[in-house]
């Protein structure tokens, strides 16, 4: 009797990580089965298709080590470890990432470890059960929809050469390369360019363009771009606002090819809406956004998601803990009201 109730008592205590993995940053959430959050750590992007799966896998297990030391359980193994990453795309890519972290030589990570898209984590945090539809907008685009079946539409999220637009990287480019045609009477008048030297502080496009060949932009300046074309929109620049309804012309596309390929029979349909690009604040962007997919999917409801999407890896790796189910759902209100008050540490 005593032996079954100290194995129940270290099973409630177990630890637990959920990693969201992106191009610009990966967020790690350390907790353990009673809902206790322990630490949250940010280390930079680790998209293996970006920086290398070799790399990415050697950033992952330093992120995950700096979790567990800061929560003061270094050398622990957690009983599992969900990763929900930008370029997990497909079973291979998958499979790739879990033999990259299970390297020759390599101790083990955890004791149950998943891999998913990064667009799951999204889904996972926004709704009960991770059945809907999530956009990714960020530094670059995905989608993904979940049936109530468990029937899943996933997208090749490649960039150019699979036909994606609408992540911040692509709009910064569209917006420079506006700006650069109306200066030379390639294309039709915009405000971009004055825009783009204010937030740049640039003395011309051509010391821009420069700047970008000879990689001496400075950090997160032609990203900005991205958010200089929808506030040039807002303002009322044709141009701009011809880019900006690509933008959401694509989202809406991706929307729609989930619920085809996917399709979900509930009365109202999330839509997860997940990173800072399609995000973003400025009312008549997200009013003509919203309308674009309501009348897509009449029957679409909007969910913007503010908490951190590496919350619904580490729901998932709740998920899969071996907690019972009344524990998991104490442990996930719990985890839902504590990452309210948390901030990352970046490392």
């Amino acid at each position: 009797m005593k032996r079954a109730v100290k194995q129940r008592s270290a099973r409630a205590s177990a630890l637990i990580i959920g990693v969201d993995g992106g191009n610009s940053k990966t967020d790690i959430l350390l907790a353990d089965t009673s809902g206790k959050l322990l630490s949250w750590v940010r280390v930079s992007g680790s998209n293996p298709q970006g920086i290398g799966l070799l790399p990415a896998a050697a950033l992952l297990r330093s992120g995950i080590d700096a979790a567990l030391t800061r929560a003061k359980r270094g050398g622990e193994r957690p009983a599992a470890v969900a990763l929900c990453m930008a370029g997990i795309d497909t079973p291979r890519d998958a499979k790739a990432v879990r033999g990259a972290l299970a390297g020759r030589g390599s101790a083990r990570i955890a004791d149950h470890l998943s891999t998913r898209n990064d667009s799951e984590a999204g889904l996972r945090v926004a709704t009960t059960d991770g059945v809907g539809i999530a956009i990714v907008g960020g530094a670059g685009v995905n989608a993904i929809g979940v049936n109530e079946k468990g029937k899943t539409a996933r997208f090749a999220a490649l960039g150019d050469i699979s036909g994606d637009f609408g992540g911040g990287g692509g709009l910064s480019v569209a917006a420079l390369g506006a700006a650069v045609r109306a200066y030379e009477g390639r294309g039709p008048r915009t405000s971009l360019g004055r825009a783009i030297l204010r937030t740049t502080g640039f003395p011309s496009l051509r010391a821009l363009l420069d700047a970008v060949l000879e990689d001496r932009v400075p950090h997160g300046g032609i990203g900005a771009l991205g958010r200089v074309l929808l506030e040039e929109s807002e303002r009322g620049d044709r141009v701009a606002r011809e880019i900006e309804t690509l933008m959401i012309d694509h989202a809406v596309a991706y929307a729609v090819a989930a619920q085809r390929r996917a399709p979900s029979r509930r009365k109202r349909i999330p839509i997860v809406l997940i990173g800072s690009t399609i995000l973003s604040s400025l009312p008549g962007y997200r009013s003509r956004l919203y309308a674009a997919l309501i009348a897509a999917i009449p029957n679409a409801e909007m969910r913007p998601l503010r908490e951190p999407p590496a919350l619904g890896a580490l729901l998932y790796a709740l998920d899969e803990s071996g907690a019972g189910p009344a524990a998991r759902t104490r442990a996930e209100a719990s985890l839902r009201a504590a990452i309210k008050k948390a901030k990352p540490v970046k490392i």
